[in-house]
């Protein structure tokens, strides 16, 4: 699955399991083995607060299932079982797989089930979506909470993330010091899996980040007093009104990678920017991109007109 598209399912089942449970994991507060154990060693890895809840999020509910059963790779493929008769689909059974795999290699336990991968390709939105989008933010959303500065930010907001290709958590990362504008640059410091990476601006992206920039320390963060939640509210509101329907974020991620495909940007370039690990991952902008398409096709019709020309 590509990484971007997991990375999106990620977040709404995490958001599922805390609107269907409770607002924030609780973790054990005594060892009830293994499950406190566990428990203790993630606390110890190297993870991200999001990828340690989500891991005790899936292990929390697998234990709610058993409701005291034994913990084994038998019950863990009984309640994959359960989740797909439930309705889950394909890539949340994946998902939910691999925490519990994590769990189980924890304990020694050898788990494998084959499943199948899903292969979706992320929504196509053209350049004249972008624009709508920011257009939209520039007229707001009406109401008095919505004052000239909050048009402002939001415009800044949408700008940023369609003309940087940074995901949310990374653009909400940024600090001042971060951005250089002498040799237009953002430095990602808090990337997926720890990496950093540099991402030159875009003519587009300087004055929006100018302003967003403007009277701030360098250790302050360029869109503070924003949440995920927040910002995933802010574009999915201005998609609506600007009838992008199911529009999110990191719609805006994938429109970026697309438009540079589009222009005959390397893949390997566009990986780097993307900060993917694997190109693979990146190679899915190949197959999403209709006017590399469109081009491909176009070769039979020049095949057509050379054949009704020779003699």
């Amino acid at each position: 699955m590509a990484e971007a598209t997991l990375e999106a399912l990620a977040s709404a089942v995490y958001s599922r399991m805390l609107h269907s449970q409770s607002n924030r994991p609780q973790y054990a507060s005594h060892m009830d083995c293994p499950f406190g154990a566990y428990e203790r060693e993630l606390r110890l890895r190297d993870l991200a607060d999001t990828t340690r809840d989500r891991y005790w999020q899936i292990v929390r509910f697998y234990r709610s299932w058993l409701a005291g059963n034994d913990v084994s790779p038998t019950s863990a493929k009984e309640y994959i079982a359960h989740l797909r008769e439930s309705g889950y689909s394909q890539a949340s059974l994946l998902l939910y797989y691999h925490g519990l795999k994590l769990f189980l290699d924890h304990l020694g336990q050898k788990f494998q089930l084959k499943l199948r991968k899903s292969y979706k390709l992320p929504r196509y939105h053209s350049r004249s979506d972008i624009e709508r989008l920011i257009a939209q933010a520039e007229s707001g959303l009406g109401g008095p909470s919505h004052t000239a500065a909050i048009k402002q930010r939001n415009v800044n907001l949408v700008t940023t993330l369609a003309f940087t290709g940074l995901r949310k958590s990374e653009l909400l990362s940024l600090y001042v010091r971060d951005v250089d504008f002498e040799r237009r640059t953002v430095t990602v410091r808090h990337g997926k899996g720890g990496r950093e990476r540099v991402v030159p601006m875009a003519e587009r992206v300087i004055v929006p980040l100018r302003e967003q920039c403007a009277a701030k320390s360098a250790r302050e963060k360029v869109f503070d007093g924003l949440t995920p939640r927040r910002v995933y509210d802010i574009v999915a509101k201005l998609g609506k009104a600007a009838g992008l329907d199911g529009f999110h974020p990191h719609l805006l991620r994938h429109a970026f990678a697309t438009r540079l495909v589009e222009e005959g940007a390397n893949i390997r370039d566009v990986q780097v920017l993307l900060g993917h690990q694997s190109i693979a991952t990146t190679a899915i902008y190949l197959d999403i991109s209709p006017r590399r398409l469109h081009g491909v096709v176009a070769l039979l019709d020049r095949d057509s007109a050379s054949a009704a020309l020779a003699p």
